[in-house]
């Protein structure tokens, strides 16, 4: 049998690191504070790069770090002192755009593995043979290429190097990032990791007589989701699957990397896709979904030019921080909640969704509390039976 494909997931810091991991990635990719296109993301320190680099390797699972800034002349003058910094630290590939960084790694870290970013627009097979020949093994595909590139890539590259795709998150309306509406709106480089997402902000269009023609028109994509094509994918004989979201909240990375593990894991057992697995990615979504280029050149149905944004579902009810019997736990809450609603529970430990009940909440200031309206509240809950949890266990609201 091929190897199993790599399920790769985003981490903005070491809690949603651990998340990631522990409900089922493969694999986990993080920007350092320096280098990486997403300076509003937390990030990490130096400090905290080599904690979360011990973790997963402790698991078993791999960590590649984002250094995919182009830089100008003034982005290269520390570069090779952080990378002296982190050499050590076991990172087992880095994510790269401009030449300079890439040449500058191979030149401090022997056997360096690069992965080429997607912002270096990669669609065919001639550039990724020529990034292999230039020192990569892998390419990380542009999101503009449709699934009939991929596999005609994919059999012209022979294996030779490495090749994954961005199968659910945002999609940006320029080609891979190659984005400069931040720079002229408000002086905002995006492809130095100051995006300011201005393909979002609703706008007034006029005509040459300056009179209103549409109000609130946006220039943003659909995000995107592959649930329903995550069997073809597999097959192509794709390296690794990427989720977007290094500033997505824990919530999001739980519920989307659990689907798709868990319809990966399907895929291999030869089970058939289960539609829950695209109901409940979609509990993650405050945006409207497509599949964008997977079929052919996006239309217009594909496009958010009326971009009326969907209110996030406060649905994210608290995550788990320890457990202190069989059916007792401290958690931490994330917003308003009550013993009289009825939750769900994505956990590591389930194999599926289970639903559940608060028979008693605990407050610092309450034994038998009957709800808990502030965000961010240390509390003790009893469920009404032993599922056997475990930290960082995530609950929503039913």
């Amino acid at each position: 049998m091929k190897n199993k494909i790599e399920l790769l997931a985003p981490a903005g810091d070491i809690e949603r690191g651990k998340i990631a991991i522990n409900f089922g990635a493969d694999a986990i990719y993080l920007g350092a504070q320096l280098f990486s296109l997403r300076s509003r993301a937390s990030n990490f320190t130096y400090k905290n790069l080599h904690e979360i680099c011990k973790l997963v390797h402790k698991q078993k699972k791999r960590i590649y770090l984002v250094t995919n800034i182009f830089c100008h002349n003034n982005d290269t003058n520390e570069f090779e002192n952080f990378i002296k910094k982190i050499k050590n630290f076991g990172i087992d590939a880095y994510i790269c755009s401009d030449p300079f960084i890439i040449e500058l790694i191979k030149k401090n870290i022997t056997n360096a593995e690069i992965h080429i970013s997607t912002q270096q627009t990669i669609s065919n097979s001639k550039a990724a043979l020529f990034f292999k020949r230039n020192g990569a093994s892998r390419i990380v595909f542009s999101r503009e290429t449709t699934f009939s590139e991929l596999k005609e890539t994919i059999a012209n590259v022979k294996n030779k190097i490495e090749l994954e795709i961005f199968i659910h998150g945002a999609v940006c309306i320029a080609f891979s990032g190659r984005c400069m509406l931040s720079n002229n709106f408000c002086y905002r480089d995006a492809n130095t990791g100051g995006c300011a997402q201005s393909c979002r902000w609703p706008l007034n269009l006029l005509n040459e007589k300056q009179e209103l023609i549409a109000k609130n028109f946006t220039m943003s994509a659909k995000d995107m989701c592959q649930m329903k094509n995550i069997y073809k994918i597999i097959d192509s004989g794709i390296t690794s699957l990427k989720i977007e979201g290094r500033m997505k909240s824990e919530y999001y990375i739980a519920t989307v990397v659990n689907a798709y593990r868990r319809a990966i894991d399907s895929y291999y057992k030869k089970k058939k896709l289960n539609k829950e697995y695209v109901t409940e990615i979609l509990k993650a979504a405050n945006r409207e979904v497509s599949t964008a280029w997977f079929d052919g050149k996006p239309g217009q149905d594909k496009m958010l030019y009326h971009d009326e944004q969907k209110k996030v579902a406060q649905n994210y009810a608290l995550i788990i921080t320890k457990k202190i019997s069989k059916n007792k736990y401290e958690a931490i809450t994330k917003n308003y909640i009550s013993k009289k609603m009825s939750f769900e529970v994505i956990s590591t430990k389930l194999t599926k969704i289970r639903k559940i009940k608060i028979v008693k909440i605990s407050t610092e200031s309450n034994d038998n509390a009957e709800i808990v309206n502030t965000p961010m509240s240390k509390i003790t809950i009893e469920l009404n039976e032993n599922l056997n949890l475990c930290k960082n266990d995530i609950f929503r609201i039913i």
